[in-house]
């Protein structure tokens, strides 16, 4: 039960599993999967983060598939504490388990804080104000940084034309629904393939609508395998940039 190092402190605002544990409630995992999604209720982009493109490696790298295990290895071992030490009896049938506030704080005394969620898709824009627009939008799934060594789309800013602009870099979360409308974060849908390939439809998704200059792929078609009707809200509070925009197809 090793604590878990949360690099992402002091910029992430969006919390979901810290959020759910101070409901009094603890997810259980083998609820969150891709079958339990209602994608008619839609899903969600939550932008908060957004720094100058050239700050971008201040930034801790971005990787689903650790902040996924971290999430899940969290979780399990806090079940492990409600069952071991508090007799909990725990049914896969449910979505949660009910907790109060002493277990609460052995659990955070013996894990630490829950792990905060990793910002899966990032869009680089140019300009400011109303001439502010989105040239590339990408997803976060390496586990090295995509800007080390260079960023073909950074590369490509270099062109003369974009000579002046301010060039910012914003990242959200992603959360689906489910049919009781409750959140689901990305990181706690099994199997890890299964989020992946979530990422991978969303950001098809996005680059097809809003067809960014510095794209190349998805363009031409929309190579989601899910339904998206999803509301994107920007919470930076630098600009209003896709605040309330929902894409649909």
């Amino acid at each position: 039960m090793k604590r878990i190092k949360k690099d992402m402190d002091k910029y992430s605002k969006i919390k979901p599993l810290e959020y759910m544990m101070k409901r009094g409630k603890i997810p259980l995992l083998e609820y969150y999967k891709k079958s339990n999604l209602n994608y008619e209720y839609g899903l969600f982009l939550g932008i908060d983060i957004v720094i100058p493109l050239h700050k971008v490696l201040d930034l801790p790298a971005q990787d689903l598939e650790n902040s996924w295990q971290n999430t899940q290895n969290y979780i399990n071992s806090a079940l492990e504490i409600l069952q071991e030490e508090y007799n909990e009896d725990i049914e896969d049938i449910n979505s949660t388990i009910d907790v109060d506030g002493e277990q609460i704080r052995e659990i955070k005394y013996q894990l630490g804080d829950p792990p905060v969620h990793c910002y899966p898709i990032y869009i680089i824009t140019t300009g400011k104000g109303k001439n502010e627009k989105v040239v590339y939008i990408g997803k976060t799934s390496s586990k090295n940084h995509r800007f080390a060594g260079g960023h073909l789309a950074a590369l490509k800013l270099n062109d003369p034309k974009y000579d002046g602009l301010e060039k910012n870099i914003y990242f959200g979360c992603l959360n689906f629904l489910d049919s009781e409308k409750e959140s689901v974060p990305l990181e706690w849908i099994r199997p890890y393939d299964h989020a992946k390939e979530l990422l991978t439809s969303v950001e098809a998704c996005l680059i097809y609508h809003f067809k960014p200059e510095l794209n190349s792929e998805h363009i031409e078609n929309n190579h989601s395998k899910i339904p998206v009707s999803l509301m994107i809200e920007n919470w930076s509070g630098q600009s209003d940039i896709l605040h309330s925009t929902q894409v649909a197809y």
